[in-house]
């Protein structure tokens, strides 16, 4: 039996995230768009080469993107929306994925069940697709200089998924396979023009909840015995990829007749190996055996993949002129590039761990540790095979688990998950005297370089814990002030201690590991690090009571305790594999709990729980969804249900699919659930209206992933259009998601249209939103012009205004606060809000330039 490997794709920001950091250059205009495609191409192929050197067979290549893949493949088959066909090239297509002013961008969403987001195509009765190819054909002539012309394998997204994956009004799926597959037949004619003898066509959507309706039309796309698909081409095979679970069993069945010449499965998830002994494997075929986890960051376990290597041949023994091919389960996409740079991991708490450790260099490595076994036998590897058994021996020895963590889970009881009282009985008592429509932010304010350097300071020893700490309550009180001024109605802290909103917590949390470039992309530019699971879970002290504590001194105002849910925090890392995701949940759930109470303790009376990960890590398939509900929900629920009545609960979700969690989200049991809605079209409202959702809903009312400023008149036409689906007295107005990508410039200029806005809602006479900017400028000026001499810059002056305001402050500390206002009053410098950052802890000073300072801007 002939037995080679193969990879799905590989990452693509590059090792120390070059991409990453080109791409944001060139949408600042730091750079050219021929300066982005060198870097892009110079990470592309250094990809290719290590797959090469690895000693790959068959290199997946044509998957890299700049963005989004599924965003290619709207590029590529000319299937712009409308609004953005005025543009062309990469202004079009960052268009789609990030809006220009007056154009919001495309819809986001989670890909699967993954963490990565993809840009969800939109498409209707009058799309017309035309080829756009030449970049991807560009791509591939890049790849057969570098890789070769026997081992290049092109990957295509799959129509059946590209449709599946869109939003399409006034069309059905036959008409618009219709129009796309002439383009899927002419890119082939392309591709075996070059010298290309296969591709991969990835199909994952044949492994899911919409895999019997598409099966339907897989003889039409890939041909039957009886008649040639659209794609089928005599001089290019077929390898058609699914992954993320079990295929579809009528899908699988209909390979085994088909002109299809290979068939990828993902036996890491799903039960796989189960098909192929039930269904046999078709003869003259090639199986893609997806035997390296493309999702995970352990090392093979040397017993599973024996077994099933051992338990495949079987059945393709069975079978004449069967192939094998050794793959990664998918796209290597979801992982780290590499555990080079990792060494700290075999030390201290985590020694032990590095050595079970593999990120997408080393699984090409261990493609061809399973690949020898598959073609010679465990003997050929048996160096390779050992050395994973001791690590994984060395790895549990040295994490037992924690019997009081232990103890604590077998204690647990139905009352645990409960509240004091139902909903009905509990609002009543919450946050009493806030207005109808009350304005909020989801958590997070723009990290700025100064935040971040500050960070890696204290990361480096270069500064004490107490001065860093004084430094983000300076930024604490800045965005405090901000919030004042703008008008805000429950606030935040803003969160400018936490690089991440899982990473902050899971530092804080005994049990888990941080690696120190374990990036992996979400979306677009944005790379998130995932921590590890590895060891029981505990909460040793208190996370957030001290920001909270600080916040809540400079305001009288409510302050949100702001904290990761435990669905989240699992799903946002890479867990455990010994144990049940469930019992990972309900060990995180169990330290939050604790968190709760100490903030309660702290007189914290809105806690926000956010849970943006519960619709994703939903299984693909219907009859495993109710299982991973019922302990998600769970989860939540013991974290939350020690809340005492007259605590609000929030929760925030966003960038997912709901319709089919709806019933879980009602069961949480929020208080308040502030969701993403700004790129769906109120379809989010509409489907928690359908299943009578009695509890308060924060829609977002605009998108914070477009650096576009919505303008006031568009929020106001949302919120009304909230407003015609849910009662007012049941609506929270809040921005799509936390703010932490953002600038500050923008930041404001949005919040300020959206507290207008609800300003204007509730009285639609433009003279109250009128009134309110003149008394923002009153205001300042009373507090202002009695400090504003002709020569601001006079240290007499300076000490006349500390005196004034009683503070001890350096007179050169004073002068840019003074330079500063100066400017804004005058209409000097309305840009100057960098200078305003060094807000200093003081009550006093944060009410007489926070506060003012904000308000001055966001009138001017």
């Amino acid at each position: 039996m002939a037995v080679d490997s193969a990879t799905l794709g590989f990452p693509r920001m590059g090792p120390n995230r070059e991409l990453k950091f080109a791409l944001e250059k060139f949408w600042r205009n730091k750079i050219s768009q021929e300066e982005l495609f060198k870097v892009a191409n110079t990470v592309e192929e250094a990809n290719w080469k290590k797959q090469v050197d690895s000693g790959v067979s068959r290199v997946g290549v044509g998957l890299f993107s700049l963005y989004d893949h599924v965003l290619d493949w709207t590029f590529y088959l000319g299937l712009a929306p409308e609004r953005f066909t005025k543009l062309s090239g990469l202004a079009q297509y960052f268009a789609m994925a990030r809006g220009v002013d007056g154009i919001p961008a495309l819809d986001m969403t989670k890909w699967f069940d993954s963490n990565y987001h993809y840009e969800v195509p939109e498409l209707n009765a009058k799309s017309s697709p035309k080829a756009n190819f030449s970049s991807y054909i560009s791509s591939i002539k890049r790849a057969l200089n570098v890789v070769g012309s026997n081992k290049t394998v092109p990957v295509l997204l799959g129509p059946l998924t590209y449709l599946a994956l869109s939003k399409y009004d006034g069309a059905t799926l036959d008409e618009l396979l219709v129009k796309v597959l002439p383009l899927y037949t002419q890119l082939l004619d392309e591709l075996a023009g070059l010298g290309i003898t296969e591709v991969q066509i990835h199909e994952p959507s044949l492994v899911g909840a919409s895999a019997e309706k598409l099966s339907k039309h897989l003889p039409t796309v890939y041909g039957s015995k009886e008649a040639a698909g659209a794609i089928q081409h005599e001089k290019i095979a077929i390898n058609l990829a699914t992954y993320f679970e079990e295929i579809n069993h009528d899908v699988y069945q209909w390979f085994a007749t088909s002109p299809v010449s290979a068939i990828s499965l993902d036996f890491t998830r799903g039960d796989n190996l189960s098909v192929l002994q039930k269904f046999g494997f078709p003869a003259g075929k090639r199986l893609g055996a997806g035997l390296i986890d493309g999702r995970s960051v352990w090392k093979f376990n040397p017993e599973t993949v024996l077994n099933q290597v051992s338990e495949i041949k079987k059945v393709l023994a069975a079978s004449e002129k069967t192939e094998l091919t050794i793959q990664t389960s998918s796209s290597l996409q979801h992982v780290p590039f590499t555990t080079e740079c990792e060494k700290a991991l075999n030390a201290g708490e985590t020694d032990g761990l590095l050595g079970v450790l593999s990120f997408a260099y080393e699984k090409l490595a261990e493609l061809e540790v399973v690949k020898k076994i598959a073609e010679i036998g465990e003997e050929a590897a048996k160096t390779e095979v050992d050395a994973a058994k001791k690590a994984w021996a060395v790895y549990y020895e040295k994490n037992p688990a924690k019997e009081a963590v232990q103890s604590r889970l077998a204690a647990v009881t139905e009352a645990d998950f409960k509240r004091p009282s139902p909903f009905a009985e509990r609002r009543p008592e919450q946050l009493k005297g806030l207005p109808v429509l009350p304005t909020t932010s989801i958590g997070s304010f723009p990290q700025t370089p100064q935040i971040r350097a500050l960070r890696r300071k204290l990361k480096a020893g270069d500064i004490t814990l107490e001065h860093y700490r004084g430094k983000i309550d300076e930024q604490i009180a800045y965005n405090i002030g901000i919030q004042e001024a703008l008008g805000l109605d429950i606030l935040v802290h803003g969160e400018p201690e936490r690089t991440d909103m899982v990473e902050y917590f899971a530092e804080k949390l005994e049990g888990f590991a941080f690696t120190q470039n374990g990036w992996v992309q979400s979306y677009g530019s944005r790379c998130v690090r995932p921590p590890i699971i590895f060891a029981d879970l505990v909460r040793p002290v208190d996370m957030t009571v001290r920001e909270f504590v600080v916040a809540q001194s400079f305001t009288s105002k409510p302050v949100k305790g702001m904290l990761t849910g435990p669905v989240t925090i699992l799903n946002w890392s890479f867990p455990r594999k010994d144990i049940s995701r469930k019992d990972q949940a309900f060990q995180l759930a169990l330290c939050l709990r604790d968190e709760v109470a100490d903030l309660e303790t702290a007189k914290c009376v809105v806690i926000q729980v956010d849970e943006p990960a519960l619709r994703e890590g939903m299984p693909l398939k219907p009859s495993k969804k109710d299982e991973y509900l019922n302990w998600a929900v769970d989860a939540f629920r013991l974290s939350t249900a020690v809340a005492k009545n007259e605590t609000s609960i929030h929760t925030h979700m966003c960038y997912c699919e709901f319709a089919d969690c709806m019933h879980a989200i009602d069961a949480i049991d929020a208080d308040v659930n502030s969701i993403e809605n700004a790129r769906s079209d109120d379809e989010t409202i509409r489907e928690f209206k359908a299943i009578g959702y009695k509890r308060d809903l924060g829609p977002g009312t605009y998108d914070i992933h477009s650096p576009v400023v919505p303008p006031k008149e568009e929020i106001v036409k949302k919120l009304q259009s909230f407003l015609k689906l849910l009662p007012p007295q049941q609506v929270v107005v809040n921005p799509d998601c936390g703010l932490k990508t953002r600038k500050w410039p923008e930041t404001i200029a949005a919040l300020r249209n959206m507290v207008d806005a609800t300003l204007e809602v509730l009285n639609p006479s433009t003279s109250q939103t009128q009134s309110v900017a003149k008394s923002r400028v009153k205001k300042f000026r009373a507090v202002v012009s009695p400090l504003y001499p002709a020569d601001i810059r006079s240290g007499a002056y300076a000490s006349e205004f500390r005196g004034m305001y009683n503070l001890a402050l350096p007179s050169g500390v004073l002068y840019t606060f003074i330079t500063v206002f100066t400017n804004l009053l005058t209409h000097k410098e309305p840009a100057c809000l960098n200078l305003l950052l060094p807000v200093f802890y003081s009550t006093h000073l944060l009410e007489v330039f926070a506060t003012f300072a904000g308000q001055v801007l966001f009138t001017y």
